[in-house]
């Protein structure tokens, strides 16, 4: 006989993700005549839960090799960009039976550089980035609960219709 069980558990309760696009616009100190490379390293970020959306604070520092001088001599550029951002979630389930959530985030594509342009101000980049997160919680469920000792049971009576000796009876 079935029985019908409620448990509690942690389940996603809502998930959203957003491509960031980020314009930055890195100082240099001297005439920068091509760009020859751009890295984005070291990204790092925070989430929060407000209302229906994830807030993510976050920073990366840019990395642009360049040369200067009419191609004569090559430097690389540093710099530190942050950012903010809210990323809209969808409810999955909507059992939460508690006021604590966690965010888990995962960064779906890393932050690369898209475009690099020299302007009068230095070097302006664009950098790209997905993220993917997830709202978790606890929900309850309802689940079907087979008595364990009838299962039992009906192994047992397996075990006893198996022939052990039938090998060697021929």
């Amino acid at each position: 006989m079935n029985d019908v069980r409620e448990i509690v558990t942690r389940a996603v309760l809502a998930k959203g993700r957003k491509k960031f696009k980020i314009k930055e616009t890195v100082l240099v100190n001297c005439d920068v005549s091509s760009v020859l490379g751009c890295w984005i390293i070291n990204h790092q970020f925070t989430t929060e839960l407000k209302n229906k959306e994830v807030v993510v604070n976050g920073q990366f520092e840019n990395n642009i090799w360049y040369s200067a001088d009419d191609n004569s001599r090559t430097d690389v550029a540093r710099s530190t960009t942050e950012y903010t951002g809210n990323v809209k979630v969808k409810e999955v389930l909507n059992d939460n039976i508690s006021d604590h959530c966690d965010v888990v985030a995962r960064i779906l594509q890393q932050p690369t550089c898209t475009n690099a342009l020299i302007t009068n101000d230095g070097i302006e980049i664009d950098v790209v980035f997905e993220v993917l997160v997830e709202v978790i919680g606890e929900t309850k469920m309802m689940v079907n609960v087979v008595n364990c000792s009838q299962q039992e049971d009906e192994l047992d009576m397996l075990e006893n219709e198996i022939n052990e000796d039938f090998l060697e009876s021929s």
